[in-house]
């Protein structure tokens, strides 16, 4: 009887093999042509083919699964397996300028300025800045055709607005992957739902049973695909005009396993994802050639990203901003209004000036959304003296709590005893100008740092002696801020700052870092 059920069972799965090949044989990835004629760069169209069918030709089929490559190439395909964070913190990614484009699309959705063109298709056009060149995204609501078909603008407009923010983590996912090809226009990635799980932090929900957490994970994998592009990029030095024809910045394959369950329902149990980046990857991600465009993304951005989803878009926006704009080393300072406009769009921002309750919600709003950057890993520091923020930034829960008890004991005011402080959570006359005047400094993740510290053999924080009280002093006093001023910045009394100063106190390895930061002071070995 163990036998017959053996022999059964072995048909059975040699006429699954059979269904599932000729399933994956129905849908192939196409290949195009990019071209580098000076006469292409003038005018973009998402009908490329039909409105210049000598520039751009469109090769047969090419198999995209695993199983029909073998079959059409005579040889192995190698994918590279997907190896995100080998350290559990960090790991390379492409972080060019195409790729912050689609996460734009991604977050900021309609905030973008979309416009219809001549031929009827729906665009949001990227100038490259210092030069001529330019990109323009499109929408598509079928990414698994071999030439997808950008949408006109009533379609795209649907597709656009059910972009979901968490899809900008799978975003993240797919430039980490693609870094990591050693000839990624040539190259693949694979990614299974267990490496997804992780990465993403769903692993972690209870409350979602595998079933629910493949679905959302189907639908979000999807949408980085959904984004065209077309590219005219100018000369730059030695480098040539060029022009990217190729439509797509990711051409995905998602393969999902079903089991049927004793009610008969059909559940998803598993899911693979095998992707092929675009055409731009040849003078985006080519060392030899053009450019090469990486940066360091960590598995607490990516997870942040995924877990904020809708509830707060605003931080979600932000936190895609600082991943492809700030770059370790340098001194990024960023207006107040600036992020807000990057938070909740500019039109939003400018509507709000006029009304004063819709100031004080945004004004919660973005208080709350920096906390949640903050959680991320991403600290700020501001350069410009309003002691009211900062001390909301850093411990706003704990300075409402100590509020409250406050309150109880001494009775109602607008100000209250904290740590030696003087506080109020009640935010001063003319609040929203000097919000959207603030100016902010942002540092790159701790994890980031560690990472680039470990590859140039920069000494640790733990082996650098903390610089002397008058150090320190004179840098607060050439920066013009006030002791109180410096104490909410670094989340520190303003005891603390006297005590250091003096020399009566020394900084602490941990503290260093911020410290260093925050002043611009050289490190001392």
């Amino acid at each position: 009887m163990k036998q017959l059920a053996k022999i059964l069972y072995s048909r059975f799965l040699h006429g699954l093999q059979q269904i599932l090949e000729t399933i994956l044989h129905k849908s192939n990835p196409s290949e195009t042509k990019i071209t580098e004629d000076e006469d292409f760069l003038n005018y973009p169209t998402a009908q490329l083919k039909k409105q210049i069918p000598f520039q751009v030709t469109f090769k047969k089929d090419i198999p995209k699964s695993i199983l029909s490559y073998h079959q059409s190439s005579g040889k192995p395909q190698q994918f590279k397996k997907a190896s995100l964070f080998p350290d559990g913190k960090t790991n390379i990614a492409a972080l060019s300028l195409i790729l912050h484009g689609v996460a734009d699309v991604l977050s900021q959705k309609m905030n973008l300025s979309w416009k219809a063109g001549v031929s009827s298709t729906f665009s949001y056009e990227k100038e490259v800045e210092g030069t001529t060149g330019k990109i323009f995204y499109y929408v598509t609501d079928n990414p698994e055709n071999p030439q997808p078909e950008a949408l006109a603008e009533e379609t795209a407009l649907v597709v656009i607005d059910q972009f979901d923010p968490r899809a900008c983590a799978i975003h993240l996912i797919y430039c980490a992957l693609v870094a990591n090809l050693d000839q990624p226009w040539e190259g693949n990635f694979v990614i299974d739902d267990r490496q997804l799980l992780e990465y993403t932090g769903l692993v972690k929900r209870r409350d979602l049973c595998k079933h629910e957490k493949l679905s959302i994970l189907y639908q979000l994998l999807r949408q980085p695909a959904q984004i065209l592009a077309y590219i005219t990029w100018s000369k730059r030095g030695k480098r040539g005009n060029f022009s990217v024809a190729d439509l797509r910045i990711w051409d995905v394959s998602i393969i999902r396993d079903f089991k049927t369950d004793k009610a008969g329902n059909s559940k998803l149990v598993g899911l693979k994802v095998i992707g092929q980046p675009g055409a731009w990857t040849k003078y985006f991600l080519n060392k030899s050639n053009y450019y090469s465009n990486t940066g360091i993304i960590t598995k607490k951005t990516v997870q942040k990203l995924f877990s904020i989803g809708k509830q707060n878009a605003g931080a979600a926006r932000i936190l895609v901003w600082l991943t492809f704009q700030i770059q370790p080393g340098y001194q990024n300072y960023v207006m107040g209004k600036t992020l807000m406009e990057i938070a909740y769009g500019a039109d939003k921002v400018s509507t709000v000036e006029r009304d004063n309750q819709l100031r004080r919600q945004m004004a919660d709003d973005f208080e709350t959304d920096l906390k949640v950057v903050k959680e991320a890993g991403w600290e700020a520091d501001l350069q410009t003296e309003a002691a009211w923020l900062i001390s909301s930034d850093v411990c706003l829960e704990e300075l409402r709590t100590a509020e409250t008890a406050a309150r109880r004991q001494e009775g109602t005011g607008s100000t209250f005893r904290y740590d030696g402080r003087k506080c109020s959570t009640k935010r001063p006359i003319g609040y929203w100008n000097e919000l959207l005047n603030t100016k902010w400094h942002f540092h790159v993740p701790a994890e980031v740092e560690e990472c680039l510290r470990l590859n140039s053999n920069q000494p640790s924080p733990n082996n650098i002696q903390p610089p002397t009280g008058n150090v320190i002093r004179e840098a607060r006093k050439t920066k013009g801020w006030s002791r109180a001023f410096f104490a909410a910045t670094m989340g520190k009394s303003i005891s603390w700052v006297d005590a250091v100063e003096t020399g009566t106190r020394k900084v602490s390895q941990k503290d260093m870092p911020k410290l260093l930061n925050i002043l611009e002071l050289q490190l001392i070995s």
